[in-house]
């Protein structure tokens, strides 16, 4: 869902970069999860929040003074899948690529989707194949199909990217 960058003033809110620039299941009351270094889950609580195209903050309960929000800075959050928002036809989340089998436009297994990156000129997917990982941007150049029920991601044969 996003990522706590640092904290915004002295009362515990955090500046914070949402993933997915279009729309955001983010609200107050919601539980949002916390990933830590070491690999382990908490929540928190959404406090307050302000969403906008060029800053979004977030406050939790409990999050009272710039010394705790200092403690959060860093960590990656996300929600529940079911409080995600609704898809309309044809429409995925990013997440599910994840895992997917990367196929040529042969049907040649080229490797397994490990990562989403989220960048603000565009997403990448980040595939891991036999020589190491490969970067692919997910953008119409490069990305033919993603078959949500088969789970491929169909990448068009772009010179230099395979070899």
């Amino acid at each position: 869902m996003g990522k706590l960058l640092k904290p915004r003033g002295l009362r515990g809110e955090l500046w914070m970069a949402i993933f997915n620039d279009v729309d955001s299941a983010l609200r107050i009351g919601m539980e949002v999860w916390m990933t830590w270094a070491n690999g382990k889950l908490s929540s928190q609580i959404i406090e307050s929040l302000k969403i906008s195209e060029k800053k979004s903050w977030i406050k939790f309960e409990g999050c009272q003074k710039r010394e705790d929000a200092d403690n959060l800075i860093g960590l990656n959050f996300s929600i529940q899948r079911s409080e995600f928002t609704p898809l309309i036809e044809n429409e995925i989340y990013l997440v599910d690529v994840i895992g997917a089998e990367v196929l040529d436009e042969n049907r040649k297994i080229l490797g397994s989707v490990i990562d989403i990156m989220s960048f603000p000129a565009q997403n990448v997917v980040v595939v891991e194949t036999k020589e190491g990982e490969v970067l692919i941007p997910y953008v119409d150049a490069h990305i033919l199909l993603f078959d949500k029920k088969e789970k491929n991601l169909i990448v068009k044969d772009v010179e230099g990217l395979w070899n």
